[in-house]
């Protein structure tokens, strides 16, 4: 037996024979619809993603109006032209869209701050120097007013200038002290002070006293020392200035000062015999 009658005793055999399904027909029928329902979803999945993307793209850069002009769907269907878009077979469900926005730059300010240091107020601890007297009561260089040095108490008393002090203090080595005639002096002071032998020995008391070089109540120490830089004799008073009067060499200056200010201008015999 040949080759040929092999082949046809093998095809002709009924094992190789393939039974057919009932109704076949409608099954394949049915698996094709089933594959164009697959493809036209995917093609109208695929249309909806195109549309979404130039949405988002239009959003994003159609701002700035660079965008070049799109047509129409209907003015490309009216003008003949077909456009065929192909997409993967995608699911709906699979499309994540994605916006990520980039955070603000991060922007580091230094501060700067001036500190103004607080302003210092020096205080002198110099005392405020007086004004001299408005109408000044001169002393020296021999006399005060209508009084002088030497003269006695009833030439004084004639001069219708002192009066006695009340109450009168204790005499002084023999020495009687005056007031002046409405200055009323305090009780512990003599203003005008009288020797039984030398007469008026000491002028002082007034607040309006200014020696012809300038010493007044009010002047500071400093100002004293420098008219008068030398004085007389030697002193044990510390708050007391004796300096002998420019013009007469028979007196001298008393300046009392409290504070380093002087509270008291006398004028006084150099050689007198109530105290020392």
């Amino acid at each position: 037996m040949d080759i040929d009658d092999e082949l046809r005793k093998l095809f002709a055999d009924d094992r190789l024979s393939v039974p057919v399904r009932p109704a076949a027909d409608r099954v394949i029928v049915s698996g094709a619809r089933r594959i164009r329902r697959r493809r036209a979803g995917a093609v109208f999945g695929g249309g909806m993603l195109s549309v979404a993307t130039v949405l988002v793209a239009g959003t994003a850069f159609g701002v700035a109006g660079d965008a070049p002009p799109r047509t129409p769907l209907a003015a490309a269907e009216s003008s003949g032209l077909t456009t065929t878009t192909e997409s993967p077979s995608l699911s709906p469900s699979t499309i994540e869209l994605t916006t990520s926005v980039a955070p603000p730059p991060t922007t580091t300010q230094r501060r700067t701050t001036t500190t103004t240091p607080p302003s210092t107020t020096t205080t002198s601890a110099t005392p405020t120097k007086a004004k001299p007297p408005t109408t000044p009561l001169a002393f020296g260089p021999t006399a005060v007013g209508s009084l002088r040095l030497g003269m006695t108490v009833d030439e004084a008393v004639a001069a219708g200038v002192i009066q006695p002090v009340t109450p009168p203090p204790a005499p002084v080595a023999g020495c009687q002290g005056y007031d002046w005639l409405g200055h009323t002096a305090a009780p512990s002071t003599s203003p005008l002070l009288f020797s039984p032998t030398l007469g008026l020995v000491r002028i002082g008391g007034r607040a309006d006293a200014e020696t012809p070089e300038g010493i007044y109540a009010g002047s500071s120490e400093e100002d004293v020392r420098a008219v008068y830089p030398n004085q007389a004799k030697p002193h044990s008073g510390t708050n007391e200035w004796v300096a002998p009067v420019p013009g007469n060499p028979s007196a001298n200056y008393w300046l009392v000062l409290s504070k380093h200010t002087v509270t008291d201008v006398r004028l006084e015999l150099a050689a007198q015999d109530c105290y020392q």
